[in-house]
Parts: C-alpha cells; structure tokens; sequence
C-alpha cells in the first residue's frame, strides 16, 4: 500500500525476504501500481487486519514492513519511487471494469475457485492468476492475444469468488462484461461455434420458428441419441445423461393449461 497522508509505503509478507530487500540495498527503488495508493492511516489499518484474515484466517500478518523516505544510518541512503499506470487509468475508465482495482491480493478468490485449483498459476499467462487475474490482467494488457481473450472465459461463473472477496469485486460481473467486449472483437470461438451461436440467436429471433422446432424435437424425441455426436461432445456424454425431451412444449401446455385471468390482473 502507499499512503497519501504521510507518503509511506507499506509491503506486506510472510517470509522476510521484503523486509531483507528494503534494509540491505544503499538506494531503493519502488516500483508501485497507482491503485495501490490509501488517503489516511486509518484506512491502512483497515486493510492491514482484512488482508491476513482474508489470505490465511491470521489475525495479523507475520511481517509487515513500511517505510517514509530515507533515514540516516538507518537502511537505504536514496529512495526512489516509480508510480506505474500501464493500463491502470483504461481500467478506471470502465465503469464496470475499474471494480478489479480495488483488489488487495490477499488470494481469497484463489483459494476457492475450481478454476484455479485445476489450472494453477502458470496456465494463466500473466504474474496474476486465478480469478482476479482473469479480469485483471485483460483490461491492463487488452485482449489482442489470445492468451489474454481467453482469460474471461477461465471461469465456470460459480461465485464463489465473489463471496468471499473482502472488498466485494463482483468478479462474475466483469468476466460476463469483459466476454461481451472479446465477442465484439470477433476474436473469440471456433467458426462452427460462432456460426451456431448466430444460428440460435435466429431462432430465437423467430417465435414461430422456434414453436415449431419444439414440437417437432417432441414428437421425435424416440429418435434422439443418449449420447452426442464428435469428439468432445462424446467425451462429456460419456459421463453426464442429456435431458429427455417432454412429451409436448411447455408453451403448448401452458395454452391447454393456463388458468383464466382474474379481472383487472392482466398486465
């Protein structure tokens, strides 16, 4: 953290090595996000009891280590301080994007997501991984590489991210927001995969169409096969029972079904 007030910086780890790094060299240079700036000491203390709690159910953090400047015989003799936007001012911009900035590391969405447990970092193809990197790590470096227009989509949207994120980043919401802005990009899905999309999106355009399509899957529903056809699809048949049709549609149930409206209800 960096706080405004008094212009200290704060570096918060387990192991030490931090506190070595800041004590040993003669000039120290910190290379620091803009996000990471608080106004007052009150609010660092805020978020010196939320992170540990949040990162490893500890009541305080094992080594904590701040800094204000230089002092003499005491650690470094020059101080420098690099402030790094590098996408940071873009993801303030989005209204619904610049929430990811409010993120304290504390890794709270990582040690819950099933995502994360089954890829681990490295799959992730930037230094923040897990689902705060998935939103993070597009909006800083954009998404023209695949690796990074991929990273919305590393999610199966459970929430659980979101429930136990300390400083509420709605991270389904920006993944579902970031996915749209890859969709317009054009740079997301395989050619069959986009063209069935836009095949859906047809008949669902077509009320008509779609009751038809309804009645007739019903009425041949004997036909259909317990298990798809291809490769993949195959593959996650293998394990998992598709649906059986209903004998007819909903909507042609509902109009032999419906109940009379009662008067003045109709809406």
């Amino acid at each position: 953290f960096m706080v405004a007030e008094t212009g200290t910086l704060v570096v918060v780890e387990s192991e030490g090595n931090g506190r070595m790094c800041l004590t040993l060299p003669e000039t120290l240079i910190s290379v620091v996000g803009i996000e990471k700036v608080v106004p007052e000491w009150r609010d660092l203390e805020v978020f010196l009891q939320t992170l540990p709690r949040s990162s490893t159910a500890e009541r305080m953090n094992p080594y904590t280590s701040m800094w204000t400047g230089t002092t003499d015989a005491d650690g470094p003799s020059t101080f420098h301080l690099v402030l790094l936007d590098n996408g940071r001012t873009d993801a303030l911009a989005d209204e619904v994007g610049r929430q990811a900035l409010r993120c304290i590391r504390c890794s709270a969405c990582l040690n819950v997501c099933p995502v994360y447990e089954r890829a681990g970092g490295h799959a992730y193809g930037s230094v923040y991984p897990g689902p705060i990197g998935a939103i993070l790590t597009p909006q800083l470096r954009g998404t023209a590489s695949e690796v990074d227009a991929s990273l919305p989509y590393a999610s199966s949207l459970c929430g659980a991210c979101y429930e136990v994120c300390p400083v509420a980043i709605d991270i389904p919401e920006v993944l579902v927001h970031l996915r749209e802005k890859v969709a317009e990009q054009g740079g997301r899905g395989h050619r069959l995969e986009k063209a069935a999309v836009k095949a859906a999106g047809w008949i669902l355009d077509h009320p008509g169409v779609l009751a038809a399509g309804e009645r007739l899957a019903s009425k041949t529903r004997a036909l259909h096969p317990k298990k798809l056809p291809g490769p993949g699809a195959r593959q996650w048949t293998e394990s998992r029972d598709l649906p059986e049709l209903p004998a007819e549609p909903f909507r042609d149930w509902w109009k032999k079904n419906r109940p009379a409206d009662p008067p003045g209800d109709r809406t």
